[in-house]
């Protein structure tokens, strides 16, 4: 006569796992493990993309806020060159004689303390090699084979297009336009930026000078 089995060998029996149950186990965890790394990863380059869009547009409106700055407070002090001829306040595009895309100009300068006494500035600003870049020279009056300094403030750039609008309200390509002798110290009344970037945005912003914009 066969004996029923205890209840200790019954009890053993139910606390394990066959072969079968392991690997729909298995699978079942790798299933699982797939989903949530791939909703992970989509996670992650979501993230990823978010902080590039953010650091292009803060980058941007950056570069907006300087050049609105410094076009505002420019001052109609005209400049000796490098080739010690007399240079207007401010110039763009083809005088500017760095590119197409470019602008240069004399601007009083923000004293660090209030009361205090600067000189005004020479700077710049082109387009070179997909970057804006900002120029600065050490005096209004160049030295021969005075340099500016060079720094980058805004990278992954397909256009830099600047428009100058004068006092009877026409736009010009380049500024100072016909008629206006270098040495004088005409600043037009507004200049219009149009940025575009490498991903295909275009940014156009306008920004007045310290000359009265016309009605």
């Amino acid at each position: 006569m066969r004996r029923a089995p205890s209840d200790a060998s019954r009890r053993g029996k139910a606390a394990g796992f066959t072969l079968v149950e392991l690997l729909v186990a298995v699978t079942i965890f790798g299933v699982l493990s797939g989903i949530a790394y791939r909703s992970l990863a989509v996670v992650l380059d979501s993230r990823g993309r978010i902080e590039q869009e953010n650091r292009k547009w803060r980058g941007l409106a950056a570069l907006f806020a300087r050049i609105e700055q410094d076009v505002a407070a420019v001052a109609p002090r005209p400049i000796r060159d490098a080739g010690d001829l007399v240079g207007p306040a401010f110039v763009g595009g083809a005088a500017a004689r760095l590119n197409d895309g470019a602008i240069v100009l004399t601007r009083t300068a923000l004293a660090a303390e209030p009361g205090a006494a600067e000189p005004p500035r020479r700077l710049g600003y082109r387009l070179r090699g997909g970057a804006v870049e900002l120029l600065t020279w050490s005096a209004l009056d160049q030295a021969p084979r005075s340099e500016p300094a060079v720094a980058a403030v805004l990278r992954d750039v397909t256009a830099f297009d600047l428009r100058y609008l004068d006092r009877r309200g026409q736009w010009h390509a380049s500024w100072p336009p016909p008629g206006i002798a270098a040495g004088e110290t005409a600043i037009p009344a507004a200049v219009e930026v149009a940025v575009t970037l490498v991903s295909g945005e275009r940014v156009t912003r306008l920004f007045p000078t310290s000359t009265r914009l016309p009605q």
